[in-house]
């Protein structure tokens, strides 16, 4: 039985209130995909809660992640080059009002995703008992991993346009459909082209999505390149060098989070998903953020 993520309208009471925690300690307007996966087992998400809010609100971790954030857009600048065409887009723009105001929106999206790189990160250190305890449950691993793979869609927690949604400069008109990049990329291509020739006036008010759905289209592209996961991996480093600066332990090993969470079927499904994939795609989401600051 794959997991299903709860949402916040579908969640129970006391799940709800865990979201809201963590999104008034995150300062980010709507719920980061990857917690509605831990929603479906609410033991482990009070458990975990508690712990990642009194990181994310203390000052000292504040500050951390700022600074870290400053470094990742550094690199990302110097490493991940934006095309031509969205570099047209910006020079054509960048004097409109709207545009100045999305940038603190940009801003504050990619603190919000190297916070979300710093907890999960942080929660497979912590979970790390998993990869020599799993070896006493196979089958389970396996058909864990064959699961999630094949469930877990990774759009979706990249570029996340629920959470660019919610934010007060941004009122998206435009959908991106959960494709593969070649099918993505050759089914937007003409919207592309009608980005780059629009008038002024056609984009007044809906600058930031059009902006968005460039750099998406540009990164899908950068994502093929082998420089990107050098740099992906560089930047893992990073934020795995500040775990130990955190003011407070993250405490989630192997045996607790069986403890809460084996009276569910599916529970070998969390264990990889915090093990395995929302690490990697966290830092990949962290890339995202830091690409779209100018």
């Amino acid at each position: 039985m794959l997991i299903r993520p709860i949402s916040e309208n579908q969640a129970a009471i006391e799940v709800k209130e865990c979201y809201q925690q963590i999104k008034n300690a995150l300062g980010s307007p709507t719920l980061p995909v990857f917690f509605t996966y831990i929603g479906a087992f609410p033991e482990y998400l009070s458990y975990i809660t508690e712990q990642l809010v009194r990181n994310l609100e203390e000052p000292s971790f504040r500050e951390l992640v700022a600074k870290l954030n400053d470094q990742v857009i550094n690199q990302i600048r110097e490493k991940l080059a934006k095309s031509e065409e969205t570099i047209d887009w910006i020079s054509r723009y960048r004097n409109q009002p709207t545009f100045y105001y999305f940038q603190k929106d940009l801003k504050v999206i990619s603190l919000t995703n190297v916070k979300l790189a710093c907890v999960f990160v942080g929660l497979r250190e912590a979970v790390k008992g998993w990869a020599v305890a799993a070896k006493k449950l196979p089958s389970q691993t396996s058909q864990a991993k064959r699961k999630v793979e094949e469930s877990v869609k990774t759009e979706r927690f990249i570029f996340d346009s629920a959470l660019l949604g919610k934010y007060q400069n941004i009122k998206s008109e435009v959908k991106i459909k959960n494709h593969s990049v070649a099918n993505t990329e050759e089914s937007l291509s003409p919207v592309k082209n009608r980005l780059i020739k629009a008038t002024p006036r056609e984009l007044t008010k809906n600058l930031l999505p059009e902006y968005l759905q460039l750099c998406n289209l540009d990164f899908r592209r950068l994502i093929k390149k082998d420089f990107f996961w050098i740099l992906r991996l560089q930047l893992e480093k990073q934020v795995l060098a500040t775990l130990e600066n955190f003011p407070h332990l993250i405490f989630s090993p192997f045996n607790v989070i069986v403890n809460l969470t084996q009276k569910y079927d599916n529970f070998s499904e969390l264990l990889y998903l915090l093990s395995d994939q929302f690490p990697t795609l966290v830092i990949q989401r962290l890339m995202f953020g830091g690409y779209l600051i100018i």
